[in-house]
Parts: structure tokens; C-alpha cells; sequence
């Protein structure tokens, strides 16, 4: 029966546009936010070779050239006489700072780790947000396609009324009543027909922000697909899920180690470190007024500790606002918490409902196409008037634009209740391409 119903319903086929799954391609190389994301990501990514830094030596070379010019004033050693000499001077030196233990530097490790595991939380979702949005966009476009049509053919029909009823008035069957009823339904009729044109344009325009590119063309919603319920047929069993494997708050979670890794590191600075400092100095000068050049080379290895006592009270503000950063993370954490618990349920009540929505719409349109066609037969016996008529065609393209708008509607919502709970993949995509031709 269900099928009869969406065959009986279904638009008429256009020519194959790009799939759904070619737009999508088009997004993952066009998307500006996603790449973005992953730009992001890639920097975050550099976090722990950054901190691994901190346990590698360091290394510096320094050269400095002089050149120098003495003249002696006076001089109380009679081997020397007052005059002026000018010569150059070459200083080399090598440093190696080799870290023994810095708390703050083990602390930044850690912390570290955590970035890049909250950044590649934040890609995986920024990739799922990606697949939803354009669905969303792409489904969007299409509802507006359908509008469109739906807006057109009442249009004609309620043009095609109209000109029954002056036929019927030039011919004396019919009221002016009547022909003014038709003239201002047609008028209504085509107000939402040039508003359905709008929204399409506009419809397309969300699918080239995504994209880049200007899609024309699109698939159309198979007159019959699968309805299916969620499975896990029980509502907590996928909130338990999205509180486990939910991508965004995951990377809260891990937002929470980051700023506690950042008290820890804050409160590192009260802590001594130890150093190996060695260093290769080789220093030529050229001449002096008091005697011959010389060329010295000096090597310093030297083990420094150094004990923190008072910086002004720095660190001690810098950890307190590390605390207070801490907390703040909890809490966006327990929000983000509470609101994956809500849309998860939001998302299986609607695609639930969903299912008996568009089964109960799908029968309505039928009922309600017997419903106009018994009037119009009706009107043309004269046991009706046009209104009755207006009327019913009327409710006809409401009911059918809900009922369309509904199969779009739970198409979206399966794939949000997928990434709600974490797991919504390019499989999932692929599963409402099936249902488009």
C-alpha cells in the first residue's frame, strides 16, 4: 500500500544531476570550514614535538669580530713607548645547554598529548559535521525543488479553476462569487510560486558555499525507501553511547586534562631545575701595545641548578588563573555533557516519529486527492461551488508539501542521531544516497 502511495506522489523524474556523494567529494576539497579544521588540526598537531623540544639540548654558536685601535696616553712601563696600534680580534664560542630535569617541561609533555588528542577529536567531527551539513544542504535544495514543483502545478490548477469559472459565468452556470474566489487563489498561488523560486535559488546558494561550485543538476528522492526505526530500539541506550563516544565531547574531555596539565605546569615554575651547560670558546686576537698576539681556546663544562625563590609573585597568579581556566573547563565539559543528552533523544524521538510521519502523510495526500476530485466532479454536477473545489486543492498541496518535507526530514535526523552518538560515517552517507535516483 505504502508503496502505491509514494508512486502515486513521486515528482516527476529529472535528468541525472550530480549524486549526493559527488557534491560530498566536492565539499571534503571545497569546504572552507573543514579545511580550516584541518589546518587547525595540523597545528595542534605540532604540540608534542614542541614540548619534546624541551628535553633536547639546545645549541648556539656565536662569532664576533673586533676590531680595535689603542693608543697610549701614558705609560709607566718604560719598555713601551705612547704611539697607536690597530688590530683585529676573533671570539668563537659554542654553547650546549643540555636539560637534566625541568617540572615544567615534563608537565608541558603531557599537556601536550592531550592537545593533539582533542585535536583530532575536533577533525573527526569537523568530518562528520561536513557529511551532515551537506546532506542537509543538498537535501535542503531538493525540498526546495519539490516546493517549486508542487507551487507551479497549483498554480495551474488553480488557474485551470479559473478559467472554468468564467467559462461558467459567460455561459450563465456560474457567480462572479466564484470567479473572484478563483482570481484570488490563483494570485496566492502565484505569490508562492515566485517565494518557492527564491528559496530554491537560495537553497542552491548553501550547496555552493560548501562546495564552490554551482550545482544545477541534482538526484531525486526515490518514490520508495526503506523507513527505518533506530537500533537500538531504547533511547538510552544511544544516549549511554553519545555520552561514551560522542566526537565534540570527547574533545571537551580532553580540554579538561589540557587545563589541568596547565595548573600542573603553571605550578612547575616553583620547582628547581637542572642544567648541563658546556661551552668551546676560542678567541684569537691579532696584537696588543704591549706585546705580541695570542690565540686561546677555553672549554667549560658546568652542572647549574637553580632554585626559584620570588618572581613577584608570578607564578603564583598564573597558577591561580590556570585553576580558575580548570574549572571553567569542567563546566563547558558538563554543558557539552547535557547537551549531547538532549539532542541525542531529540534526534531518536524525531527520526522514530519520523517514520509513522511520513507513512500517515503519505496516506493523507491519497485521501486527500480522492477528497479533490469528488469535489470537482461535484462542481461540474452543480452540487458544489468553486470554493469547496479551492478549498480542497489547497489542502491537497499543503498536506503534500509537509509530506514531502517530512522524508527530508527524517533522512537529516537519521544522520543526526548518528553523529550524536559518534559513529556517523560515509557509510551512513551512502545509505541516503541509496534512497535518491
Amino acid at each position: 500500500m505504502a508503496a502505491c502511495v509514494l508512486a502515486l506522489l513521486a515528482v516527476s523524474p529529472a535528468a541525472r544531476g550530480e549524486t549526493l556523494l559527488e557534491v560530498y567529494a566536492l565539499a571534503l576539497k571545497s569546504d572552507p570550514k573543514f579545511k580550516a579544521a584541518k589546518a587547525e588540526s595540523g597545528a595542534a598537531g605540532t604540540a608534542t614535538d614542541q614540548a619534546q623540544a624541551g628535553f633536547l639540548p639546545t645549541i648556539r654558536f656565536d662569532r664576533e669580530h673586533t676590531q680595535s685601535r689603542q693608543r697610549i696616553l701614558s705609560s709607566e712601563n718604560p719598555v713601551f713607548s705612547t704611539g697607536t696600534s690597530s688590530f683585529p680580534t676573533d671570539n668563537k664560542t659554542l654553547y650546549v645547554t643540555q636539560p637534566i630535569f625541568r617540572r615544567e617541561v615534563i608537565e608541558r609533555y603531557e599537556q601536550a598529548k592531550a592537545v593533539v588528542r582533542q585535536a583530532e577529536f575536533t577533525l573527526l567531527a569537523a568530518e562528520q559535521d561536513l557529511i551532515l551539513r551537506t546532506t542537509s544542504a543538498y537535501l535542503l535544495a531538493l525540498a526546495a525543488a519539490d516546493n517549486l514543483a508542487l507551487a507551479v502545478a497549483e498554480r495551474e490548477a488553480v488557474g485551470k479553476a479559473l478559467e472554468l469559472a468564467r467559462e461558467r459565468l459567460k455561459g450563465g452556470l456560474g457567480t462572479i462569487t466564484n470567479q473572484y474566489d478563483a482570481a484570488a487563489r490563483f494570485a496566492v498561488a502565484q505569490a508562492r510560486e515566485i517565494e518557492a523560486r527564491n528559496k530554491l535559488r537560495d537553497a542552491r546558494q548553501g550547496l555552493r558555499e560548501i562546495t564552490g561550485k554551482t550545482i544545477d543538476t541534482m538526484q531525486t528522492l526515490r518514490a520508495n525507501f526503506p523507513l527505518e526505526t533506530p537500533d537500538p530500539e531504547l533511547p538510552e541506550r544511544w544516549v549511554e553511547a553519545a555520552l561514551e563516544q560522542n566526537l565534540l565531547l570527547r574533545a571537551k574531555r580532553e580540554a579538561v586534562i589540557v587545563a589541568r596539565q596547565e595548573v600542573e605546569r603553571q605550578r612547575a615554575g616553583h620547582f628547581p631545575s637542572v642544567n648541563l651547560l658546556l661551552t668551546h670558546n676560542k678567541r684569537d686576537t691579532g696584537s696588543t701595545l704591549f706585546g705580541g698576539g695570542s690565540n686561546i681556546e677555553t672549554r667549560d663544562v658546568m652542572l647549574r641548578l637553580t632554585v626559584p625563590i620570588y618572581e613577584g609573585g608570578l607564578v603564583v597568579a598564573a597558577t591561580q588563573e590556570a585553576q580558575f581556566r580548570y574549572q571553567k573547563s569542567q563546566e563547558e565539559m558538563e554543558q557539552e555533557a547535557r547537551s549531547v543528552d538532549r539532542v541525542t533523544r531529540a534526534a531518536y524521538d524525531a527520526t522514530l516519529s519520523g517514520v509513522g510521519l511520513v507513512r500517515a502523510l503519505g496516506e493523507s495526500v491519497v485521501a486527500q486527492e480522492g477528497a479533490v476530485a469528488a469535489k470537482e466532479q461535484g462542481y461540474r454536477s452543480g452540487l458544489f461551488t468553486l470554493l469547496p473545489v479551492l478549498d480542497a486543492q489547497r489542502d491537497l498541496y499543503l498536506v503534500k508539501r509537509d509530506y514531502y518535507q517530512t522524508r527530508y526530514e527524517y533522512l537529516v535526523n537519521r544522520l543526526k542521531l548518528k553523529q550524536a552518538a559518534g559513529t556517523l560515517a560515509e557509510d551512513d552517507l551512502k545509505a541516503v544516497a541509496s534512497a535518491l535516483q
